[in-house]
């Protein structure tokens, strides 16, 4: 405590402020922390008097904020973020338009082992881990803070269905409802492009085998495939016979095996109102077959094989679907399952286009100055400009162009791939569902007149070009939708 008392001008002016408040003629003193900075003010610059002086309610964003929080970790009092720290002008390029350090860059700055400065934080121990959960905890409160009151900027009439509360979170917001949703969007941009997955894998990584893994490139994996011909080959949920293939009987019951749960262990993690949310112990199966809803039923025989596992004897009912030569390779969790039916795909997608979403006219977010040069608006320039463009449909055009953000153009792809896509639209958002629509079948259109001419026939509204072209009049599941929504 003497340290700082010698060191931090917090604290001696807390303790001044302490003695004095015990005279009852000093009961209106306060002390005042201010927030604002008008000068450069460096990490180790002690605070002035004048600094010091009345009492107030400080935010995360106050520079003294880590500094009472944290007195142990900023001995001597220094100033933490605040939001008037400018970027190095010897490295920032003078095209960046924002000036000051994020909150979030500025942590990033602070988490870091530097030779030339000072260990107290990173040596922290348990005050560091508590130092980075409040870091973290500040941020999100503030970028939460920030979306709740720039609603209109993010055009959140359009996203009704994914709020959290009464605030629509962006797709750049981790775990954000359209976060999650422009994932399984991108996966099945990329499942258009190339075709269904044959099997989906979950590859769970142990320190010892992740320079083995990375050194071969998971080639293992896709000469694995390539000499199976059969599923029931690449993939099993039995337990191997321990006297044929002893290696491989050690690698599942170390790896493979669910449990024990239910009435053996009503404890285990898995346990979700008194069932397994695994679904298991699985139904014995002697044949490989499939479901109605696309979903594979794995073989798993009553051979009388078991593993014990603590106390408890489990069977092929508790195996996890994996791949034999895999699983001996890299000697870790790997669970392997078929997802070859096209129908999974549909099954998932009817999840994510259920619910009503509020109307807007289209005109009205065309009009908007944000959106007056767009990859939609600039894709009628290209398509006035370059011939070959005008073969290309409008989620195709990311294959040869790539969007310039800074000039708002789209420019000859000299290398690489990317697979575009379109943004989901609801059924239920009017005319912008309508022209999502049209985007997926017409080519080469060079404006929004042209994207509703269909065959030489101008049509009067997006619905209407969508009816001529046959899109709505035969497809019962997004009459459905519609039905439902209006």
């Amino acid at each position: 405590m003497k340290l700082f008392d010698v060191t931090n001008d917090l604290v001696r002016s807390f303790r001044r402020i302490r003695t004095q408040l015990s005279d009852s003629a000093s009961a209106n003193l306060r002390l005042r922390i201010v927030g604002a900075r008008n000068i450069d003010s460096r990490q180790y610059e002690l605070p002035t008097g004048n600094e010091l002086a009345g009492l107030k309610r400080i935010t995360s964003l106050n520079p003294k904020f880590d500094s009472l929080h944290f007195p142990v970790l900023f001995p001597y009092g220094e100033d933490g973020f605040h939001v008037n720290i400018p970027y190095d002008v010897v490295h920032t390029p003078p095209t960046l338009k924002h000036k000051f350090v994020t909150q979030r860059e500025y942590y990033a700055f602070r988490l870091q082992h530097r030779d030339d400065e000072g260990q107290t934080l990173m040596r922290g121990g348990k005050a560091l881990q508590h130092y980075v959960v409040d870091a973290f905890s500040t941020i999100e409160q503030n970028r939460l803070y920030y979306l709740r009151s720039h609603q209109e900027d993010l055009r959140s009439e359009l996203y009704y269905g994914d709020d959290i509360g009464n605030v629509i979170l962006p797709s750049s917001y981790t775990g954000s409802p359209r976060y999650m949703k422009q994932l399984y969007l991108d996966a099945m941009a990329v499942v258009h492009h190339h075709g269904s997955p044959d099997l989906f894998i979950t590859f769970t990584l142990k320190p010892e085998i992740v320079a083995r893994v990375f050194r071969m490139k998971l080639n293992a994996l896709e000469d694995e495939l390539n000499r199976s011909h059969f599923f029931g080959k690449t993939v099993a949920a039995e337990l191997p016979d321990p006297e044929l293939d002893p290696v491989g009987y050690a690698a599942v019951t170390k790896y493979m095996l669910h449990g024990p749960c239910g009435d053996d262990k009503p404890t285990n993690v898995c346990m979700k109102d008194g069932r397994c949310s695994k679904y298991f112990p699985k139904l014995f199966n002697s044949e490989t077959t499939t479901d109605q809803f696309g979903y594979t039923v794995y073989r798993r025989r009553d051979s009388g094989i078991t593993a014990s596992k603590g106390s408890v004897e489990l069977d092929n009912r508790f195996v996890v679907p994996y791949n034999r030569n895999l699983l001996v390779l890299f000697q870790a969790h790997i669970n392997v399952e078929v997802c070859h039916q096209g129908r999974l795909i549909k099954y998932l997608f009817k999840y994510i286009t259920k619910g009503p979403d509020r109307k807007q006219k289209l005109s009205h977010i065309l009009a908007r100055a944000a959106v007056a040069e767009t990859t939609l608006t600039q894709w009628f320039v290209l398509n006035q400009t370059y011939e070959d463009a005008r073969c290309l449909l409008y989620a195709q055009t990311p294959n040869k162009y790539m969007w310039n953000l800074k000039k708002k153009m789209w420019s000859k792809r000299k290398r690489g791939f990317a697979v575009g896509r379109i943004v989901y639209i609801n059924p239920g958002a009017g005319d912008t569902f309508y022209l999502r629509q049209l985007l997926t079948k017409v080519r080469g259109a060079v404006s929004f007149a042209d994207l509703q001419t269909i065959n030489g026939f101008p049509c009067r509204t997006y619905q209407a070009a969508c009816q001529r072209l046959g899109l709505l009049s035969n497809d019962d599941e997004w009459l459905l939708v519609l039905k439902e929504v209006n």
